[in-house]
């Protein structure tokens, strides 16, 4: 049985920099294999580093995140970046999106009491639906 591999602050540190210079997994470890005590797959990778990697893109996203809802909130309109994240922001938290509206109609007419434009239309040509029956002889 191999021997578990011990943790490493100089992996730690390359992990750190691949993580905030938006470095996926999979390169990440191909790039620190020149490290002593580097790990060789992803599972090990997550073995030994995965809280620590989890934190630091917790830290990130929680910066970024901030900066997204700030600009949302307080941005100047006039620059357009307010209105691209308040976008952002709505379709990753809220729920939101632009191919999904709802079109709200305001009615002076009672529902109950409205025709259809095909029942007004018979009507006007004196085809009404509660006659048919008897007019078919």
């Amino acid at each position: 049985m191999a021997d578990k591999l011990p943790y490493s602050k100089l992996v730690e540190k390359h992990i750190l920099e691949c993580i905030q210079g938006g470095v996926g997994i999979r390169q990440m470890i191909a790039s620190m294999q020149h490290l002593q005590n580097a790990p060789k797959s992803l599972s090990t990778m997550y073995k030994v580093y995965g809280d620590f990697i989890e934190r630091e893109r917790a830290k990130i996203n929680g910066a970024v995140g901030k900066k997204v809802i700030d600009q949302a909130l307080y941005g100047d309109p006039s620059d357009g970046i307010t209105f691209k994240s308040q976008e952002l922001f709505l379709r990753s938290k809220g729920g939101w999106s632009p191919t999904h509206t709802v079109n709200e109609v305001e009615q002076d007419v009672d529902p109950d009491l409205d025709e259809s434009a095909i029942d007004t239309l018979m009507a006007l040509l004196g085809k009404d639906d509660d006659n048919s029956d008897e007019t078919s002889d």
